[in-house]
């Protein structure tokens, strides 16, 4: 059964989640023998303070999407290099049976720029495969193994790197997930901690009863409305 998509409870970022949850530790550690009476002590708030460090050294999502984006680059770059270097051959191919001959078809190039990355590791290995075969032909216009050699080496690098291309878009997935649930773990902790400091300070002091109060919204702070005007 495939595993359901993991959403964040809280709307504000990661970096306001620290904040928050180090800021409200700060006020129920001030207020540690109220929070016994209700079977919250400093073990409690020092194991989320704990959560909560952890969380903030992860991987963040900008660095990840940035090693995948480096990633991408150079295979780019290699598949460029592997088009160039088939080209090269393909040039030799058309100038000794002619662009429309059948013997160039048979390299099954095609266009070049328009095939997707798997698409062209099977062109390289074909043009290699023809090439080979058809060198004594071909050695008047210049074309030797070292062509071909090259061309499979090349090959061989843009191969490794889409896959360390694949690799790094499901590393980046785990991590996303890993953080997501890490942050939903604290802010769900952080909710029944808080909600525990709302319900002692209630009718007795104001502003601590808001020294206790989460608002779920983009910015962190309380939502402008007609009776919340700013």
């Amino acid at each position: 059964m495939k595993k359901a998509e993991v959403t964040r409870l809280y709307k504000f970022s990661d970096a306001q989640l620290i904040a928050v949850g180090n800021e409200k530790i700060a006020f129920m550690r001030r207020d540690l023998e109220a929070f016994a009476l209700f079977g919250l002590n400093e073990t409690q708030f020092a194991a989320l303070e704990t959560q909560i460090a952890a969380f903030s050294n992860l991987v963040t999502d900008i660095e990840s999407s940035s090693n995948q984006a480096q990633i991408s680059e150079k295979k780019e770059a290699k598949a460029e290099e592997l088009r160039t270097a088939i080209r090269a051959v393909m040039t030799r191919v058309a100038q000794k049976y002619g662009a429309d001959s059948a013997r160039y078809k048979n390299y099954g190039v095609g266009v070049l720029s328009k095939q997707s990355d798997a698409d062209l590791i099977i062109t390289a290995k074909r043009v290699v495969r023809v090439g080979t075969d058809g060198l004594g032909d071909l050695a008047s216009t210049g074309l030797t193994a070292a062509f071909l050699d090259n061309i499979s080496l090349l090959n061989e690098q843009f191969e490794a790197l889409l896959i360390e291309q694949k690799l790094k878009i499901g590393e980046r997935d785990i991590q996303q997930e890993d953080r997501v649930e890490d942050g939903n773990a604290i802010y769900s902790l952080l909710v029944i901690y808080t909600q525990t400091g709302q319900d002692i300070w209630a009718s007795k002091d104001v502003a601590k009863y808001n020294d206790y109060v989460i608002y779920n919204t983009v910015s962190g702070e309380a939502a402008v409305t007609a009776e919340n005007p700013v």
